[in-house]
């Protein structure tokens, strides 16, 4: 009796073996990574036109100070002024101070990221949680840390030096395919 043998996987079959394996890195954290993961946020988020428009009320505020206009204009474009600024500084301090203080939490500023088909974990030692990739809206790409946003104000920050590029691919690929937008 002649036994018929199996095809050989190919190549293909590799990869999407070590797509499926589960990714995981150590992130290690520090304060100068943080202020520049909460720079990164806030720069994106806060954007170049909310700063044009405060320059162009600075203008004209100084431009109707100069010609000695006295009118509610000027209380307007200063209030504009003050409270844009206001609101500027408050979204990064308000950022900054919470990832602060998640930071000081921790015994070691170690996580470990683990990447799997469907969610991903992050766990330290003040806790563990486990997200869905659905969660990510949108993934921020910068130059030493990226950011897993799952709304406009909360977000997940992953040093880049602690991840392998094969890791970060997966990570594009399954924010990717979970809906998330990617942007770089």
């Amino acid at each position: 009796m002649q036994r018929q043998s199996e095809p050989l996987a190919g190549p293909g079959a590799a990869r999407e073996s070590v797509a499926a394996m589960p990714h995981e890195a150590t992130l290690i954290y520090s304060t100068a990574l943080l202020r520049q993961a909460v720079f990164a946020f806030w720069r994106r988020s806060v954007g170049v036109g909310f700063f044009v428009a405060l320059l162009i009320a600075g203008i004209g505020l100084v431009v109707l100070v100069a010609l000695g206009q006295a009118s509610w204009i000027i209380g307007a474009l200063a209030t504009v002024l003050a409270v844009g600024i206001g609101f500027a500084a408050a979204i990064y301090i308000v950022h900054y101070r919470n990832s602060l203080r998640k930071f000081r939490q921790m015994d070691t500023p170690r996580s470990t990221f683990r990447a799997e088909e469907s969610s991903f974990t992050m766990s330290s030692d003040i806790g563990t949680t486990t997200l869905q990739w659905s969660t990510v809206k949108e993934l921020w790409q910068f130059q030493s840390v990226w950011l897993l946003l799952y709304s406009k104000s909360q977000f997940t920050t992953l040093p880049i030096k602690c991840l392998s590029p094969e890791t970060q691919a997966y990570i594009v690929q399954r924010v990717r395919e979970s809906g998330g937008k990617v942007d770089g």
